[in-house]
């Protein structure tokens, strides 16, 4: 990934968290069509003193006449605001290379099952976030949207609530790695969910 690119989406997550909206102030289109997550997990390994592996994964269900589903990664701020854009990534997305991003279904083009993967090599010193900053966060959410046409006009959503799993993941590598630093990372996902999402966004827009 382009270290510029990645870069702006960090700078977007610190400095514009009020403007956003939320997924769940939008009404659903047609409830006639579903997805849920069964599954979401966040990963950190060190690669070396500088760069960190982050994994993030999900997988779900969606109904039978589901033509295709978007997803979103949300942080929320005890403020009432988030870091949404109004954007969901929609797939299906097949990026493969050093920074895997996939988002599909795994029957045929079936996406009464799907998968959500990415990884991404993210500066160390560039995932954090201070004390401070971290109180301000209230959780962190991977939101699903079921399209049932192809213009992703008619949609049902639902969401998980991740928070929990992602800050002892988090405080857990940096125990094991001995990280005393000033700098506090139980944040480190509210950070890497706008460098995916908007990564995957840039690559989406730009396959379209």
């Amino acid at each position: 990934m382009n270290h510029k690119l990645l870069l702006l989406f960090l700078t977007l997550a610190i400095a514009i968290p009020a403007a956003a909206s939320y997924p769940g102030d939008e009404e659903p289109t047609d409830k006639s069509v579903w997805a849920k997550i069964d599954y979401a997990s966040f990963d950190m390994e060190s690669i070396n003193e500088n760069v960190v592996k982050i994994t993030i994964e999900a997988r779900g269900e969606a109904s039978s006449n589901t033509h295709h589903c978007g997803i979103a990664f949300v942080v929320v701020y005890k403020d009432g605001s988030t870091n949404y854009n109004g954007v969901f990534i929609e797939g299906p997305l097949n990026i493969t290379a050093e920074e895997t991003l996939l988002f599909e279904p795994t029957n045929d083009n079936n996406w009464s099952k799907w998968k959500f993967y990415n990884v991404a090599y993210v500066d160390r010193e560039k995932i954090g976030l201070t004390k401070e900053d971290l109180k301000n966060v209230s959780s962190f959410e991977v939101w699903v949207r079921a399209y049932r046409d192809a213009e992703g006009k008619l949609w049902n959503q639902s969401f998980l609530t991740v928070t929990q799993n992602v800050s002892s993941e988090i405080e857990e590598f940096y125990e094991e790695n001995n990280d005393n630093h000033d700098v506090w990372f139980l944040a480190g996902f509210a950070l890497a969910v706008v460098v995916i999402g908007g990564y995957a966004a840039y690559k989406w827009k730009k396959r379209s």
